[in-house]
């Protein structure tokens, strides 16, 4: 009976001490959260992105409801105030780009459940949203493609947009209806004769881009596109047309370029490469015809002098010039020049008024070229308006701060152009601006291809194919480099 007592007690005993041993080491788990939780909350009120991100790397490894809504309010508490600020724009792209990755660590059931409930719901701030809309680009458990979908139907244009630059790869027709019947839900509400806000003009021109990347073709509005899918998505080429659908030949472009935004910069380059000459569709050079002879009069000696027509900044000069002279009554424009520096004709954007065409056009015939090519600081420069939606930048050369001796790049060229794709996805991350670029012979392709395709644009490659400039500059297709 007594040895029945001992076996008894000591059992118990053994029960008692597995259950504390847990509970022991859960609470000291549960002052280690609510530690970093009081740290995370400290550091979003202090806009301190550094203390933040430590204390999330804590928050998430507790990977429950509490952590995932802990850290995704926190987080939208934080980025508020730093989008807030003049000065904290880079802070808050670090910010994003880290905590996006970080919520990867939450994979139980229940912080799950818990994404998907604050992703889905339209209700606060819009940061949070963002937040897991790219969290599902690294995230086994987020499907990208719904999250995207949920994204599109989102009532903030930031998160629409996001969402527009992850679909344009899409392969499924099911995806492009829905991206058509939202586009003509939004052009419906904020389109032609609406009091327009910059951000949804934005918006639905990032809807048009992303429509012309996936399908390979131009058309003017949603309902157009509408009507394309409609009748075409049963189609086999229906994501790769055998003729490409223009927007017509009345269409505004710049060396074939569809004019389509709202708030317009042009950029052009006028560093010394600029002053190079093409060559002619009659070229003697390039087709083997002698020139006449003339009895009784001297020749000139040496080769003969191009046309100025064939010089590639008068042909830029005259194109651009034609297209500022015919921009809509409701568009606002600017120009910038660079070479070695960067010459902006005004502060922001203007009006398209007679006066302002007439003042611009003058800035354009007065342009000269020489120098080096600092499209950098081109770029920056345009990105300073924050009107803008989009971009035309022409040019014939590599960026580049030291210039170019002998053939090849320049030496600094390739550093400057990652450079500038990475400065350019952080200030475009959240406005959408459209890059339009077009490269004369010479530019670098490969650079200007990327450069449009990341911002919703399309790439040109300039030729000259005839004596018309207007109808002979074409694009054709970009050759690799």
């Amino acid at each position: 009976m007594g040895g029945m007592n001992t076996l008894s007690t000591t059992s118990l005993g053994l029960v008692v001490l597995a259950l504390c041993l847990p509970l022991g080491t859960l609470s000291a788990q549960s002052r280690e959260f609510r530690e970093a939780a009081s740290n995370l909350a400290k550091a979003a009120r202090a806009k301190d992105v550094g203390e933040f991100l430590d204390a999330l790397e804590t928050v998430v490894e507790e990977d429950d409801r509490r952590a995932a809504k802990l850290a995704v309010d926190q987080y939208a508490k934080l980025a508020k105030g730093l989008l807030s600020m003049d000065d904290a724009y880079d802070d808050f792209y670090e910010l994003h780009r880290r905590a996006a990755q970080a919520l990867k660590g939450l994979t139980s059931k229940s912080a799950m459940k818990e994404l998907l409930k604050i992703r889905k719901s339209k209700r606060g701030d819009w940061h949070g949203r963002l937040l897991l809309l790219d969290a599902a680009a690294f995230h086994d458990g987020l499907d990208i493609q719904e999250a995207c979908l949920v994204a599109l139907a989102d009532k903030e244009p930031q998160v629409i947009r996001r969402s527009l630059r992850y679909l344009r790869n899409t392969k499924k027709v099911s995806v492009v209806e829905d991206l058509v019947a939202r586009y003509v839900e939004l052009e419906e509400k904020y389109g032609k004769g609406k009091k327009r806000d910059p951000d949804w003009s934005r918006t639905l021109l990032s809807f048009q881009s992303t429509m012309t990347q996936i399908l390979k073709v131009d058309l003017p509005s949603a309902i157009d596109w509408q009507n394309y899918v409609k009748v075409r998505k049963n189609r086999k080429d229906f994501f790769n047309p055998r003729r490409s659908q223009g927007r017509g030949k009345t269409a505004l472009t710049l060396f074939g370029a569809a004019i389509t935004g709202k708030n317009i910069v042009f950029i052009l380059d006028v560093s010394g490469s600029m002053l190079s000459t093409d060559p002619g569709k009659t070229d003697p050079s390039k087709s083997g015809r002698r020139g006449k002879t003339v009895v009784g009069r001297d020749r000139p000696k040496g080769p003969p002098k191009p046309p100025e027509e064939r010089r590639r900044i008068s042909r830029a000069k005259k194109e651009l010039a034609r297209v500022v002279r015919a921009l809509p009554a409701d568009v606002r424009f600017n120009l910038i020049a660079y070479s070695s520096d960067v010459h902006p004709w005004e502060k922001k954007l203007v009006p398209s008024s007679s006066s302002n065409k007439k003042k611009a056009t003058q800035f354009v015939e007065d342009l000269r070229a020489e120098g080096i090519t600092v499209t950098d600081m081109a770029l920056e420069e345009a990105f300073a308006d924050l009107n803008i939606d989009t971009i035309y930048l022409v040019t014939d050369g590599a960026p580049t701060h030291i210039g170019q001796s002998g053939r090849g790049l320049p030496e600094d060229a390739l550093e400057i152009i990652s450079e500038i794709h990475e400065r350019m996805e952080k200030l475009n991350f959240l406005r959408g601006v459209r890059i339009f670029t077009l490269g004369f012979r010479g530019a670098k392709e490969d650079f200007l291809q990327k450069l449009s395709k990341d911002h919703g644009g399309r790439y040109v490659a300039i030729e000259l194919g005839g004596s018309a400039d207007r109808e002979s500059c074409v694009a054709r297709r970009p050759t690799s480099r």
